[in-house]
């Protein structure tokens, strides 16, 4: 038998227990002194959550899908590291490819630089060609503007340029302004290309390339040949005729120009 004295000690162990739960439970109702297990105890309940619900389905867990719910996490943090990095790469060589054709120009002993053309500069050279017809060449045509122009006024216009970039774009803007049929471009350095099928010559030079390009042209062009220079003139020949001012300045020069009875004007000592 149980002594009334061990009752008494075993319900007081009981009611003190009881107490202790109900404290626990309101505190863990109220957010206080809340416990949290390691993430190593996370992991794990995290699978017996997963094991747990395909038991539950009438499904048995495996050892390979048990530790693919695992490694998911750092899967999906790879895929985005490798999408990341591609992405960055992509655009690093896109800009490459983009901005090499600009800069090359810039490291060859003559440079001639892309400047477009200004509606000014345009009209002066459309004024001084009013005039004649036939083929038209413009060296170094940039993104098309003289060749586009001088194609609506009824030229057979071609454009020479080193950058394909340019090239590519201007032939967009000759099918887009209705004038690919007379407009025509070409991936091509200056110094390789003979110009003695045209009979009028536009170009917008650079000091430093000028009396390079004049003497070759001297022996190119036929004595029918009209020459357009624009912000720089050519210094052995006499202009006809100049107008404009400033970066708008346009000199024409004929053939009695850079041919004095017979001779280069450039062989010619003043």
């Amino acid at each position: 038998m149980v002594s009334p004295t061990a009752r008494r000690q075993s319900s007081s162990a009981s009611g003190a227990s009881r107490r202790a739960q109900r404290q626990g439970r309101r505190r863990g109702a109220s957010g206080e002194e809340r416990f949290s297990p390691p993430p190593a105890v996370r992991v794990w309940e995290a699978a017996g959550a997963f094991v747990m619900s395909k038991v539950l389905r009438g499904e048995t867990p495996t050892q390979d899908t048990l530790h693919m719910n695992l490694t998911n996490d750092g899967s999906r943090k790879r895929n985005w590291g490798l999408l990341v990095t591609g992405v960055i790469g992509g655009t690093l060589m896109v800009l490459y490819a983009v901005a090499t054709p600009f800069i090359t120009p810039a490291l060859r002993k003559i440079c001639l630089p892309f400047v477009p053309a200004t509606s000014t500069q345009i009209q002066n050279v459309l004024k001084i060609l009013q005039c004649r017809s036939g083929s038209l060449v413009d060296i170094g045509s940039g993104d098309g503007r003289i060749v586009i122009a001088a194609a609506k006024e009824g030229f057979k216009a071609v454009g020479y340029e080193l950058n394909p970039w340019l090239v590519w774009y201007s032939r967009y803007r000759a099918w887009r302004e209705g004038v690919h049929q007379n407009a025509k471009f070409y991936i091509s350095d200056l110094w390789k290309v003979s110009f003695s099928q045209y009979t009028n010559v536009v170009v917008f030079g650079v000091p430093q390339m000028m009396p390079q390009l004049e003497k070759k042209l001297e022996e190119e062009l036929d004595h029918s040949a009209r020459v357009v220079a624009c912000r720089f003139p050519f210094p052995h020949w006499m202009p006809d005729h100049i107008t404009g001012e400033g970066l708008d300045t346009v000199w024409a020069y004929s053939s009695k120009a850079f041919r004095r009875n017979g001779k280069k004007c450039s062989e010619i000592v003043p």
